[in-house]
């Protein structure tokens, strides 16, 4: 395991404490990236329906574009309510390339990016979770999309879980609207983290503070196929390999990672220790192969998973300061901002919290 691993290209002051990245997956865009923040105004407070005075919760969105091969350049700040998570839809969606935002106003925003001299990320479509709850926070969001090959979708679902424990289902019509169909309770406290399984999308996997973790069918009625209690805290990521069926890695609180399949959900194929409480883990987009992990108090580190019965730490990225929250690989190949590809680089965006920073960097993914 080494630090060394990693090399830092350039470094941005995001104002607000920053907590998602999310490269943009789709040609000729892919040296694009958002980076989302989350700031509480303690000083500057709202009623609340109860009368009661709430901290108002910020949040910015950071259109990036990576030029000269190293350098970031900002396109475009937007600013909204406080930023829990986005994602790209993997593929175009009736032609066009769709980021899903989810907010701390219990929000879900559809941007699409205009494909123009200079992109930009405009507003096409807003929903609430449930406008009844006085400060219900939106968490996570999935795209159904993951295992698309066609850019010629029309229809997508997005998958949103939420501070009161449930899962939402919200489905996207051809105009870019959003019809929530689905509303179940899964958690009794936050429901940290939301995947649909690619391989099956009316599977969904919940992942909540009460350190369950949960699969429903969507086709069933709204209890859990099956519960899961081997974390010892909160379940807070997951996410579904697109290439490889049956596979899932699960992160925590209690900083371990667990591989799983999926046809044996009663107990994980392998255990990691990462020495931090997990808060995002990411497939890589080439081989799907390896992981990159958000460890909160302890970097970022990328694991070999190749042996899911013996999953590797092969390097870690200390250089942030602060609580590591965001990650993402960008889906670039080594040849496309590096001289030298046989060092099989992957490029890597990475932000954290109280500090404000967001990390460009490129990573060696080897085991030496």
């Amino acid at each position: 395991m080494t630090s060394e691993s990693f090399t830092t290209l350039d470094t941005f002051d995001t104002q607000f404490p920053a907590d998602s990245v999310e490269w943009c997956p789709i040609e000729p865009y892919r040296n694009l990236f958002v980076c989302g923040t989350y700031h509480l105004a303690q000083e500057d407070l709202q009623t609340a329906a109860t009368g009661e005075k709430v901290p108002e919760r910020l949040g910015q969105i950071y259109l990036f574009q990576v030029i000269e091969k190293k350098l970031l350049r900002i396109m475009k700040k937007a600013h909204v309510a406080a930023v829990l998570d986005m994602k790209w839809a993997h593929v175009r969606l009736n032609g066009k390339i769709l980021l899903g935002v989810v907010s701390a106003d219990a929000s879900i925003e559809i941007y699409q990016l205009l494909e123009e001299r200079e992109p930009k990320l405009h507003l096409t479509s807003k929903s609430h979770l449930d406008g009844n709850i006085p400060g219900l926070l939106a968490l996570s969001l999935d795209w159904s999309t993951g295992r698309c090959k066609s850019n010629d979708n029309t229809h997508a679902s997005i998958v949103v879980s939420d501070s009161e424990g449930k899962f939402n289902i919200l489905q996207l019509n051809e105009t870019e609207e959003l019809e929530k169909t689905i509303s179940w309770n899964a958690h009794e406290f936050e429901a940290w983290i939301a995947a649909f399984d690619y391989w099956d999308t009316n599977i969904v996997y919940t992942g909540g503070d009460d350190s369950t973790f949960l699969r429903f069918d969507l086709r069933m009625s709204p209890k859990p196929v099956s519960i899961n209690r081997s974390h010892h805290t909160g379940v807070t990521s997951l996410h579904c390999n697109s290439s490889k069926e049956f596979s899932l890695a699960s992160g925590s609180y209690d900083e371990t990672l667990r591989l799983w399949d999926t046809r044996n959900i009663a107990r994980p194929l392998s255990e990691l220790n990462l020495g931090g409480g997990i808060w995002r883990l990411k497939w890589d987009p080439f081989f799907k192969d390896y992981l990159l992990a958000a460890c909160m108090y302890d970097g970022f580190k990328i694991i070999n998973c190749q042996q899911s019965s013996n999953p590797v730490i092969i390097a870690q990225y200390m250089e942030h300061k602060n609580i590591s929250y965001g990650c993402d690989w960008s889906f670039s190949t080594s040849e496309e901002f590096s001289p030298d590809s046989s060092k099989n680089l992957a490029l890597i965006a990475t932000c954290s919290f109280y500090d404000h920073i967001l990390h460009l960097s490129t990573v060696s993914l080897t085991d030496d």
